[in-house]
């Protein structure tokens, strides 16, 4: 393979990875996060949950995903001292408890929990959009208390708050680690081409003198 087409297929990648981590950022789940005093732990409490946050209305005008995936979901921060309702196209968790990342804007494993048969129970594998069905991750926030075991499902008054959370996403935190490790790998090929082109330049002047 040229060496001029082997850089360029690098370089196309890593602009196509960051160009996909980027877009994972969704504002408008961002724009929905609010702050909750705790979550549903049931089908029931989770269907008036989703009545009340009518995430639909977002749905229908967000580029973020499709309608189908841009759910409401109500999961913790990453800090784990708090937890917040969301509207969010949904992912698959795998072992861990889920959270939303604010800066990340973006809902992923929160890699600090995983899954575990004594605490915090949850699935190896599930969407995030049934994190309702693992009441042991919201016990995992800190408030200066934990949470009731029989948590009551009912809002702060309307407050909305963001939180600083970690500003890189999982996702964010690789490519950037792939971005680092191809960097210098990149650099070489290009030295060598520069190279190869100044000698030729060098040569062409030389014989046409």
């Amino acid at each position: 393979m040229d060496m001029d087409f082997y850089i360029l297929l690098i370089l196309v990648l890593l602009q196509y990875q960051m160009c996909e981590c980027r877009n994972r950022y969704c504002k408008e789940a961002v724009d929905s996060v609010e702050i909750v005093t705790d979550c549903p732990t049931s089908k029931t409490e989770w269907e008036i949950a989703v009545r009340k946050k009518s995430c639909g209305r977002i749905a229908s005008r967000q580029k973020c995903d499709s309608v189908e995936r841009f759910k409401y979901h109500c999961v913790i921060n990453g800090f784990r001292n708090e937890v917040m309702e969301v509207c969010a196209p949904s992912r698959i968790i795998f072992g861990h408890c889920t959270e939303f990342n604010v800066h990340g804007g973006v809902i992923q494993d929160q890699m600090s929990t995983p899954c575990s048969d004594i605490f915090p129970k949850c699935d190896s594998i599930y969407n995030s959009s049934d994190a309702y069905k693992y009441p042991d991750c919201y016990k995992l926030v800190t408030n200066g208390e934990v949470l009731s075991t029989t948590p009551k499902y009912t809002t702060s008054s309307g407050i909305k708050r963001i939180t600083t959370d970690n500003p890189y996403s999982v996702e964010t935190r690789f490519v950037i680690a792939i971005g680092l490790f191809l960097i210098p790998i990149t650099m070489i090929p290009i030295a060598l081409v520069t190279l190869r082109i100044k000698s030729k330049l060098s040569m062409h002047l030389y014989f046409n003198k």
